[in-house]
């Protein structure tokens, strides 16, 4: 299958000992990317009542979107 050649390659160019060190690797950035998802949004309810967001403020995350889209 697809996936099992996918982690064949990831052990087979050396950066993982074994398909058992891969998946513990994966697990492991899973679980720390959790934690900074949990993280902001504990920090996001704390941090007091949301504000509507103005027109200028929508503008410039557009701006930065589409500059990230370019620039991408």
């Amino acid at each position: 299958s697809d996936l099992l050649d996918f982690v064949e390659a990831k052990v087979g160019d050396g950066r993982f000992a074994s398909v058992s060190a891969y998946l513990v690797a994966l697990v492991d950035a899973a679980q720390k990317n959790r934690t900074a998802i949990d993280t902001a949004l504990i920090e996001g309810i704390e941090s007091g009542p949301a504000e509507e967001w103005t027109s200028q403020e929508w503008q410039s995350i557009r701006e930065r979107v589409a500059r990230r889209h370019e620039q991408g």
